[in-house]
């Protein structure tokens, strides 16, 4: 068990620094709760209150996961179901034997992250971002290898922080498809933010942020602290 004031969160270019008012506990394991117990509180919890913070927590790990991973020549796709269809399951299954064809095409084993999001009519798309594919992309061929609607290919040359500018479409309805449903994926292998809780690491890389460019802070509180978050990006 150990604790913590400040902790730093490196994805790709962009750290993130959290200070806390009071020390935070970890690695600590509260053996005295029943599962009884656990169950009942989650039973009591308001449905609309918990979906918030999931979709919440879901949006901060995939901002992360997609910036650890971004390079210059990442694509964004846009994939959309000309059909109407409505089938999480279904839909999940044609995307993975997109990639599958890309994988073949490309000769390559893609990288990639995937969010779901719903239309109004209430059909599927998708928004995808390709870390590996490195290759020229004919619009045409990527038109036919999917072959079920529009496709959309987004410049993110410009955008300094890809895992926002991509968490932004992250569904906000309360549609009862994603129960028990991912609203993201992610391919296997792909690199995971960095986590710095040691003080003298911490101060290492609070000191090397001197001159970078502050992107956003604010300060918030949960049930248990008063935090103040600076987040920067890298050049």
């Amino acid at each position: 068990m150990g604790s913590y004031s400040k902790k730093v969160i490196i994805s790709g270019d962009i750290v993130e620094v959290y200070k806390y008012d009071s020390s935070v506990l970890y690695g600590y394991s509260d053996t005295h709760k029943s599962s009884c117990g656990r169950r009942s509180i989650a039973n009591d919890e308001d449905k609309e209150k918990n979906r918030e913070t999931v979709l919440k927590r879901a949006r901060r790990d995939l901002r992360r996961i997609i910036n650890a991973n971004m390079q210059p020549y990442s694509k964004f796709l846009t994939l959309t179901f000309k059909e109407n269809i409505q089938d999480i399951s279904e839909c999940n299954y044609e995307f993975k034997k997109f990639i599958q064809r890309l994988n073949y095409n490309f000769k390559i084993k893609l990288k990639y992250s995937c969010v779901i999001e719903f239309q109004k009519r209430g059909a599927i798309h998708y928004h995808v971002v390709l870390y590996n594919l490195t290759q020229k992309i004919d619009v045409k061929l990527l038109q036919d290898l999917w072959g079920h609607g529009f496709i959309k290919i987004n410049a993110i040359d410009n955008v300094y922080n890809v895992g926002a500018y991509v968490c932004k479409y992250m569904t906000k309805t309360n549609d009862d498809r994603l129960l028990g449903k991912k609203m993201y994926f992610n391919s296997r292998c792909l690199n995971k933010p960095i986590e710095i809780k040691e003080p003298d690491l911490v101060e290492s890389v609070e000191s090397s942020l001197l001159g970078q460019a502050l992107t956003y802070e604010s300060s918030f509180k949960n049930k248990y602290n008063s935090i103040s978050y600076k987040q920067y990006i890298i050049k």
